[in-house]
């Protein structure tokens, strides 16, 4: 194999298909980019058995073949060459030689027999959506996705697709986050698609993801889910059973709902945390009262923190308690200049809504409290 490429062309390749190596692959050949000539063309692939990434670029093809190389090592040696092109050439002897302009490397192969043929995810259904648009909406439920490997189902997103609009889902039995992104879908004779894709894939996608309006196509079937965008495509894996039914979690009304302006509210709560992680129990205290004010106080042995913050009110007045990293997290990734939250009694589930329409739904738990 032969081939000469400039180092900006392959170093944006081989920064994609990285993402996919693990810090202790569980194979050996899982460590290597395989690296494949395709016309006037390279096609970079990275796996570790679960998400796999590949990505094409230009290249001038002497000779066509494939070759398995240490990934993070040629990685790392591409970023250090001079700007410009790079002549490499791999022999029979499995040792490739990297020329560039006043540099020659070397660099033993790995074999390539073993390495996993990762194929296009053929699936009935298809997605397509705005870069932009999506990746903002992964980011916004990505931190409501449950670590807890016991319940393997809320590790993951679920995807639910509508006629109108595609919805993204996070729950970890503490706090739910719900993001809707506005799209045309062709669903055939289907009213709706479900599926549960593992949080990690859906991070590293959103990680990927230009900035742009650009669409990302998204193909599925029961088992894999591939997304491709520019010159990169991901495959990954979908995760199996039923996803907890959150609609039965939301309330369908509610007792008490104020409005806030997020960043006056954010900064508050920014600083009552600060005293809260100080204490026993993290826990930042709200008291909406009818007169449109809204106490926030944290108290630990170091000392406390009181706020009084402008609010509309609606409804009975109400204290109610949070775990202060579960509330900081919610309000972060809200990007409205002013939210409702909707309330019932202080141990019952708070929802957090944008003042007009409905392109995010969140919900948090209070902490039961007996005394202050």
């Amino acid at each position: 194999m032969h081939f000469r490429v400039q180092t900006d062309e392959i170093n944006y390749g081989l920064g994609m298909v990285t993402r996919a190596i693990a810090a202790r692959p569980a194979k050996q050949v899982y460590d290597g980019v395989l690296i494949e000539t395709d016309e006037n063309a390279l096609l970079l692939t990275c796996t570790d058995g679960e998400i796999s990434i590949k990505a094409r670029v230009n290249a001038m093809v002497e000779e066509e073949g494939c070759a398995l190389l240490p990934a993070k090592l040629f990685a790392e040696m591409m970023r250090k060459q001079p700007v410009g092109e790079v002549d490499i050439k791999v022999g029979d002897n499995m040792r490739a030689a990297i020329r560039s302009r006043g540099t020659n490397t070397s660099m033993a192969c790995m074999p390539a027999e073993d390495y996993p043929e990762i194929r296009d995810v053929n699936g009935e259904y298809h997605v397509e959506l705005p870069c932009n648009r999506f990746r903002d909406a992964i980011s916004h439920v990505q931190f409501a996705v449950s670590n807890d490997e016991s319940r393997k189902i809320l590790t993951g997103i679920l995807m639910e697709v509508h006629p109108e609009e595609t919805l993204l889902v996070g729950l970890d039995g503490f706090r739910l986050a719900l993001q809707r992104i506005e799209a045309e879908n062709n669903l055939g004779a289907k009213a709706q698609l479900n599926t549960v894709v593992p949080g990690r894939t859906l991070s590293e996608v959103s990680k990927m993801l230009p900035d742009s309006d650009d669409m990302v196509e998204i193909i599925f079937n029961n088992s894999h889910i591939m997304y491709a965008f520019g010159t990169v495509k991901v495959y990954g894996t979908l995760l199996t059973g039923e996803f907890i039914d959150y609609q039965k979690i939301l309330p369908a009304t509610w007792a008490t709902e104020v409005m806030v302006n997020r960043s006056v509210f954010s900064d508050a709560i920014d600083r009552c945390s600060l005293m809260a992680r100080e204490g026993k129990n993290n826990l930042i205290y709200l008291h909406l009262q009818p007169s449109g004010i809204m106490e926030m106080t944290a108290n630990a042995e170091r000392g406390d923190v009181h706020e009084e913050l402008e609010i509309g009110f609606e409804g009975n007045e109400l204290s109610i308690a949070f775990n202060s990293r579960y509330l900081t997290d919610i309000i972060h990734n809200v990007s409205d200049e002013n939210l409702k939250m909707c309330f019932n009694s202080n141990v019952s589930p708070c929802m957090i809504l944008p003042v007009e329409g409905n392109a995010f739904t969140f919900l948090v738990l209070p902490v039961r409290i007996f005394a202050k």
